[in-house]
């Protein structure tokens, strides 16, 4: 596999390295995994490189003899190579140390000469014709959790890491990194538990062995189900709640071209996630996809959901039809003045509402304040100031002609303009007049935020 200068006879210092071994109900042993697992402490396994490998060319097979065991876990798969680059090797030897039953996990301790650290093994030339150029849509969680990373990182790595802040990191770490399937968070990975497990204090060693335990979970129908339920169903229904279709109306002239752009992305992961967005995280995994790559396919996905361009055939091995369904059924956006109608609809309902003791909840002019600052701060109607705000609500039909007892009227909402210009979380009060005003703007937004979301 490389090509080697001579090596010297001189004695290399020996690094030690760990590498954990997963999926072994799928190789020779998988009708027997569990008692194969629980013996294999001691055992000798030979690390081989498999090129060939349709599904994963970067594929690290693990064999005894001619059996074959299970795959280098993937967020390892860096380090054998910078080792077989490093030591100029064909392949790698080791023992195994450690064995977890369920989900099956094999540690090998491998000794080896060197090790290239800067050795970069993937390719990706593949994305070099490729582009994306429409809205970016970065789920939040993941933003985080790559910030979350570094931090991490940049504390385990320094000169003297503090106990308590690299737990605390590394537990918020726990929760949240199956979102990430990214190639640079793959590798992170293999460097946190490194780092955790050279320390002797019980906590940094358990936290190591939970990172441990998730690689088995990775590939989990479960887990991926998870995390497709967040990106494909949760995320788009979260955008259209806050109200995101004011940013990307531009895009419906390019819905055409923006497909067409998430159809070559390389591999046909994004005809795989119409196929079955469940297992396209696995191929994602298997691909090595750069965080880079893959933020752009995910934020080209969730804007298609988004704007109906949607239609997914399968959902899991199962063949779940309920998420399937939520992303069919989510409303197709509002225009403007559908968007207007409707809130005029709900200023109607909300006029004739009563309380528990059948008395109006808009019983005084002064409450359209409350009103006003819903419709300005959660729903971007806009005005010039306030006396043009109340201008507007009268060519709404809401004026002393309307024929409604308490109408919208500038000489009321002015006395409590300090609710109506401002946001809704910024109002300081107590007292019978400011729960008129809360109420007034809770019930308003109970009506239209299932009609049109919030911002």
């Amino acid at each position: 596999m490389f090509i080697c200068a001579l090596i010297s006879t001189f004695a290399f210092a020996m690094e030690k390295i760990r590498i954990d071994v997963v999926g072994l109900y799928h190789g020779d042993v998988r009708s027997q995994w569990k008692e194969y697992a629980s013996k294999a402490v001691g055992k000798q396994l030979v690390l081989q490189p498999q090129p060939e490998n349709v599904k994963d060319p970067y594929a690290v097979r693990v064999r005894e003899g001619t059996l074959h065991i299970g795959y280098v876990a993937v967020p390892d798969i860096d380090v054998v190579y910078q080792a077989l680059k490093g030591s100029c090797k064909q392949r790698l030897r080791g023992v195994v140390v450690e064995s977890n039953p369920d989900p099956p996990v094999l540690t090998v301790e491998i000794d080896v000469e060197k090790i290239d650290w800067d050795y970069e093994p993937f390719d990706d030339s593949v994305y070099d014709g490729w582009h994306y150029d429409g809205l970016a849509l970065m789920p939040r969680r993941l933003e985080q959790l790559g910030d979350l990373t570094n931090d991490l990182l940049d504390e385990l790595e320094g000169s003297s890491p503090q106990l308590e802040t690299a737990l605390q990191l590394t537990h918020q770490l726990l929760e949240s990194n199956l979102y990430d399937m990214s190639r640079e968070m793959t590798r992170a990975r293999y460097r946190i538990e490194r780092q955790l497990a050279l320390c002797d204090a019980p906590e940094w060693q358990d936290a190591a062995q939970q990172l441990k335990y998730q690689k088995g979970m990775l590939m989990r129908h479960l887990f991926r189900d998870q995390v497709a339920r967040y990106l494909f169903v949760e995320l788009p229904m979260n955008l259209r709640e806050k109200g995101l279709e004011d940013y990307h109306y531009t895009y419906d002239n390019r819905l055409d071209e923006l497909k067409s752009q998430l159809a070559a992305f390389p591999y046909q992961l994004y005809d795989k996630f119409l196929n079955d967005p469940v297992d396209f995280l696995r191929e994602v995994y298997y691909k090595h996809v750069p965080r880079k790559y893959l933020f752009q396919l995910l934020s080209g996905i969730v804007l298609m959901i988004l704007k109906g361009q949607v239609k997914i055939q399968r959902w899991g091995r199962e063949g779940d039809t309920e998420p399937i369904q939520l992303i069919e059924n989510l409303e197709p956006l509002m225009t403007p003045s559908e968007r207007e109608e409707a809130m005029k609809e709900g200023l109607k309902v909300l006029l004739k509402m009563k309380d528990e003791s059948g008395k109006l909840v808009i019983n005084q002019k002064n409450q359209w304040a409350g009103i006003i600052s819903i419709l300005s701060f959660d729903y971007g109607v806009e005005s010039t100031d306030l006396r043009d705000m109340c201008r507007l609500m009268g060519t709404w039909g809401f004026s002393e002609e309307s024929g409604y007892e308490n109408y919208c009227s500038y000489e009321s909402v002015s006395k409590c303009s300090d609710y109506a210009n401002a946001p809704f979380h910024e109002w300081r009060g107590t007292g019978t007049a400011h729960k008129r005003q809360v109420r007034a703007a809770t019930e308003l937004r109970s009506i239209l935020r299932p009609k049109i979301g919030h911002r």
